[in-house]
């Protein structure tokens, strides 16, 4: 079945609202990714065609509540398993920026309002980390979230993000309230007062779940204070395995290497925008909607790269992907799954080990991109 998942959830023996199931749940968001996918794909394409202000501010807003709504479905999914409390990371591959924008955006109203000053300070290369994106982005939006909310109007926050070899570092802190020394200790503890949700957005992110995400990724989260109205400082340390310069942005074609990629997904517009954004870069993409017709066209095309969609109709996409590799002209292509559903979905599918990385929808096209051009680069030095 289609990753458009066209017949999912219909039929004479889909439940009925009562008899919703985890397992249903989770059919009807993987159903809604797809869609998110080509939204966020075509936004990114907008961006690099677009000069005036207020489309640019448009883009903002289709791309803020494209995250806004994945973030919705996965606690969708959460809450359908009443595991609120033990979720389950959902890793990829992922430039660091991905995290960070997203959080920014929805704490820029905020900001705004409250004529408080935002300084921002960012690696000046990109940075690709192997982590759960959505989560780490709610954590940032958690601490963003609470320096705004405790610093007075016309206050600053700063925000720092530095990239050593093996360590990335956050650091927010703040001009505001301040915490008393005595409640340092306890403000990660899920009873504390202090601990109560703190972000924007109903069901908001706690600094004790801020603290088990931030763990659960090999990390740390610490606060400051110099004590009641003197400001504060939360710090978080996650491990990180450095990768180099220019993901994220567009390069001109005379400085990229044009690579030939296929894009194998069923679900036409996801595909399409995701070609368009690549071909801007210079590369030279087929899209195919049928594993089938995928490996016809990779004969012929003998690509470098191939994006297989998890679940194709008929033909999956493990066992395009094994078709593939044993096929001599592409038995070498680097192959990337890109599914609504996560991996943890497919631990008992030994399958999956044919791809080098496996990307959750809607995934930036610009990840992907420098996934795709820094591992074949790498691939021609060695």
């Amino acid at each position: 079945m289609g990753d458009a998942g066209k017949n999912e959830l219909s039929g004479p023996h889909a439940p009925t609202a009562p008899e919703l199931t985890s397992d249903y749940l989770t059919a009807l968001v993987h159903q809604i990714r797809n869609p998110l996918a080509p939204i966020r794909n075509a936004a990114e394409l907008l961006r690099s065609l677009c000069v005036d202000d207020r489309q640019q501010h448009a883009i903002d807003i289709i791309e803020r509540q494209v995250v806004n709504l994945t973030h919705m479905l996965d606690d969708v999914v959460e809450a359908s398993s009443a595991r609120r409390s033990s979720f389950s990371l959902m890793r990829q591959s992922i430039d660091v920026g991905d995290i960070i924008g997203p959080a920014l955006r929805a704490v820029r109203p905020v900001v705004d309002q409250q004529r408080q000053s935002l300084l921002v300070s960012l690696p000046e290369r990109p940075v690709i980390m192997t982590c759960d994106p959505l989560r780490l982005s709610q954590v940032l939006q958690t601490l963003l979230d609470n320096a705004t909310r405790h610093t007075p109007v016309g206050g600053a926050i700063a925000l720092t993000i530095t990239a050593q070899e093996d360590e990335l570092t956050i650091d927010v802190s703040d001009n505001g309230a301040g915490i008393a020394p005595e409640r340092l200790s306890a403000l990660f503890n899920v009873f504390a007062q202090n601990a109560q949700p703190i972000g924007s957005q109903p069901g908001g992110f706690s600094l004790a779940i801020a603290r088990n995400i931030v763990e659960m990724h090999g990390g740390t989260i610490t606060a400051e204070s110099a004590g009641v109205g003197r400001g504060s400082r939360f710090l978080v340390r996650l491990p990180l395995k450095r990768v180099p310069e220019h993901a994220g942005q567009f390069r001109s074609e005379s400085n990229v290497t044009t690579r030939r990629i296929l894009i194998i997904d069923d679900h036409a517009d996801t595909a399409q925008s995701l070609a368009q954004v690549l071909a801007c870069a210079g590369h030279t993409v087929v899209t195919a909607t049928s594993g089938e017709l995928g490996l016809s066209l990779a004969e012929e095309l003998k690509p470098e790269a191939v994006v297989i969609d998890i679940g194709l109709p008929g033909m999956d996409g493990f066992d395009v992907a094994t078709r593939l590799r044993a096929h001599p002209a592409t038995r070498r292509s680097l192959l990337i799954a890109i599914s609504g559903f996560s991996l943890k979905q497919f631990r008992d599918i030994d399958s999956y080990s044919v791809f080098r990385h496996y990307l959750l929808k809607p995934t930036s096209p610009f990840t992907l991109m420098y996934i795709i051009e820094h591992t074949l680069d790498e691939a021609d030095r060695n």
